[in-house]
């Protein structure tokens, strides 16, 4: 009965930090493109356009991520 109880209050932790974990890289990415553009649109084209390549990449891992935790 412990055990069972035990294993799934586990289960529901890993889920949890699975979702929270994947809400933060997401938020995490969006704001580094929000930036990307902030600094393309100012003088330092150069690290606006590394931010956004970045995120683009980053979005990409994101999601292949979630559809191989969840889907």
């Amino acid at each position: 009965m412990i055990e069972t109880t035990m294993e799934n209050m586990f289960e529901i932790l890993y889920w949890f930090a699975m979702i929270a974990m994947s809400l933060m890289l997401a938020a995490i990415t969006v704001m580094l493109f929000i930036t990307g553009f902030k600094f393309a649109k100012g003088s330092r084209k150069g690290l606006g356009a590394g931010c956004i390549a970045f995120s683009l990449v980053a979005a990409g891992m994101v999601v292949f991520m979630v559809e191989k935790q969840f889907f």
